[in-house]
């Protein structure tokens, strides 16, 4: 195996080969020992995974609704492949940087004070509440199941998607999937860090219900994993994950208008990357 101190996982799909993965690509393919990977997904491979270079195809739906499934493969074969020591930072594929906040991410102790000797932190990104989520009440599984609309508005806006066969999602009524389980707190957005132990948990959970994102939670009456990254939530809220707040991680920047490479976007101090969403 080859050993590396982690893994920068770009989930990508192949509409944006050529746009996002070409003019928001990183620019180093390793950053502090860590090595980055590009991950799209197709359908139709005559194998489970290919890895050349830093471009990861796995055999997959390449659709927006089938994202956590392409992060839990995505996640399995890099474990078979790489000898992980820190974990994994999964991030989208229309970020743009700041590296020398990215490289000071990922040189530090993953601990919650940042001691060497501290307490791990094992999954950590922007939270839906603004805090950080410590302890769990478990009687959220009895209230009702909130309605979120927002693949229902993506696939308004993107009709194409049910005509792709890589998709695999023709005939879906998606508004059939708008239920979302009750959690406190939500992951908001495309960057987060997973230690070795929530990867593996992420991949085990999602093995056991055959990563079928349309899967039914009777527990909480709604469908979890649609979403990718309410999906994450879901999974480690229920298995007694502590979710770590950080407040510079990333902001979105939807008025986007400058060039990609803008120093002023690159040398942002005051995030770790900025989220463009570029080519939507």
């Amino acid at each position: 195996m080859i050993t590396v101190d982690g893994i920068i996982l770009v989930l990508s799909c192949q509409k944006h080969l050529h746009t996002r993965l070409k003019e928001l690509k990183l620019p180093k393919g390793e950053y502090a020992g860590w090595k980055v990977v590009y991950v799209i997904g197709d359908l139709f491979l005559d194998c489970d995974y290919t890895l050349r270079d830093d471009l990861m195809v796995v055999k997959c739906e390449d659709s927006y609704i089938h994202l956590l499934k392409k992060l839990g493969l995505a996640l399995k074969y890099l474990y078979a492949i790489f000898d992980i020591k820190e974990g994994v930072l999964r991030a989208n594929d229309d970020l743009i940087f700041n590296e020398a906040m990215l490289e000071a991410f990922l040189r530090s102790p993953k601990t919650i004070n940042g001691d060497a000797d501290g307490e791990a932190i094992h999954f950590l990104g922007r939270s839906s509440s603004g805090k950080s989520l410590f302890e769990r009440d478990l009687s959220v599984a009895n209230k009702p199941p909130s309605d979120s609309m927002h693949l229902v508005y993506y696939y308004n806006d993107h009709p194409e998607d049910f005509e792709n066969p890589q998709h695999n999602i023709k005939g879906v009524d998606i508004s059939r999937y708008t239920k979302q389980p009750c959690i406190p707190a939500f992951l908001f957005g495309p960057l987060y860090y997973l230690s070795n132990k929530t990867a593996g948990i992420l991949v085990e959970h999602l093995e056991g219900i055959q990563y079928d994102v349309f899967h039914y939670d009777e527990k909480t009456g709604s469908y979890p994993y649609t979403i990718e990254d309410c999906g994450v939530s879901f999974i480690f809220y229920y298995k007694g994950i502590n979710f770590l707040h950080a407040e510079n991680w990333h902001h979105n920047d939807d008025n986007y208008v400058r060039s990609v490479r803008s120093v002023s976007h690159k040398n942002n101090t005051g995030v770790m990357a900025i989220h463009t969403n570029m080519y939507k």
